[in-house]
């Protein structure tokens, strides 16, 4: 039990959400219409455990990632996340015992924060879908703060210019990452916050593991 805490923060793909289905079937149906092959379920799961942003991603599995440029690599991602979004409703679910999770934690008034290399729209999506979007209290993800121009996971921007100012967080000991890659656990150790790695997700087992995380658990409600 790791309810000692009073902010946690959570990642989104692999830790509160599986939505590698929902990855896997718009890439694929994203390569597709841009005439290339469609993507294993092992490649797509390799990528995936980066932890990356879309474009890293996006760059990652394209044959031909060293000819394209910035807008070649957004163009996709535009389609992308129209895939992304027809398919989102029907392939996300949520982890067994994520809904428990995060009313518990709310019933104790703890700070629910979601941190993600993921799209904000997506996110703010899904969350609202899976009936979890009124119980957090912060959701932070690609494109929320453009005028900040915020590096995300696994560097500390996020942690340090909004969160802690936000909640006026003074005791780092207060503080949770839980997250499935090992862009969240480098992301936890860059802050001087406790990390818990979500081993029922997605993330590489040595990757992560050799970063020490704090805590190690094999489903959320071990969180509680």
């Amino acid at each position: 039990m790791m309810n000692h805490y009073n902010y946690y923060l959570f990642d989104y793909d692999g830790t509160i959400c599986n939505t590698f289905p929902t990855i896997h079937s718009a890439m694929s149906q994203t390569f597709k219409k841009n005439g290339l092959n469609t993507i294993d379920e092992i490649t797509m799961l390799a990528a995936v455990s980066k932890g990356g942003a879309l474009h890293d991603t996006i760059r990652h599995l394209h044959p031909e990632a060293s000819k394209l440029n910035f807008d070649d690599v957004e163009a996709i991602a535009k389609i992308y996340r129209e895939q992304y979004k027809e398919c989102d409703e029907k392939l996300t679910a949520l982890f067994e015992g994520a809904a428990a999770v995060f009313e518990k934690l709310k019933a104790q008034d703890k700070t629910i924060i979601v941190l993600s290399n993921k799209g904000i729209a997506a996110v703010e999506r899904s969350l609202k879908a899976l009936n979890l979007f009124d119980q957090t209290d912060l959701i932070i993800a690609e494109g929320a703060f453009p005028d900040l121009a915020l590096k995300l996971k696994p560097d500390p921007m996020v942690y340090e210019t909004i969160i802690t100012q936000k909640f006026n967080i003074k005791n780092k000991e207060e503080v949770l990452m839980t997250g499935d890659t090992h862009a969240d656990i480098l992301f936890a150790n860059n802050c001087g916050i406790a990390s818990c790695w979500a081993a029922y997700g997605y993330g590489q087992k040595d990757a992560c593991e050799v970063l020490h995380p704090t805590y190690t658990i094999q489903e959320i409600s071990e969180i509680i």
